[in-house]
């Protein structure tokens, strides 16, 4: 008796869910890569995005509303949360708002931020005085109107 002949190959009933498994697999990795590439591609225009809020700060501040314009600028700050050319300046103008506002205590804190780019900071001798009238506001024996918004 002669057995029957062996099939090259593998069966349908393999084949099917291998086939499968290798589409789904396919598939997620271009998901994943996408999702990548779109990442990387969004995080450099992040700050663009966001640029109306610094637009409707400055804005706000042309207008004297200074309590708006500095809350436009803290979300700008909070979205972009990279580090970009304007992370600085935004923290200086923040802390000049809160200085116009004589919150002193609230100013130093933006002002001290802005401070920390200070090499690469255009407005660094400015960004001092504004630090050292702060303190000395502050460190003074009659403090006057520093807890007021």
């Amino acid at each position: 008796m002669e057995s029957p002949p062996i099939k090259d190959g593998l069966s349908y009933k393999i084949k099917i869910p291998i086939i499968v498994l290798t589409i789904i697999t396919l598939s997620a990795m271009g998901a994943l890569f996408i999702k990548i590439v779109y990442s990387v591609g969004s995080s450099e225009s992040l700050s663009d995005n966001y640029q109306y809020l610094r637009n409707t700060g400055d804005k706000l501040k042309n207008e004297g509303l200074y309590e708006q314009a500095i809350d436009q600028y803290i979300k700008y700050l909070e979205k972009t949360k990279i580090e970009n050319s304007f992370r600085p300046l935004i923290a200086h103008s923040v802390g000049e708002l809160y200085m116009e506002l004589s919150n002193c205590q609230e100013a130093l804190i933006w002002l001290f931020q802005a401070e920390e780019a200070m090499d690469a900071y255009p407005h660094a001798d400015k960004l001092k005085i504004h630090i050292d009238s702060c303190l000395i506001k502050i460190k003074s024996s009659q403090p006057i109107n520093l807890n007021s918004k």
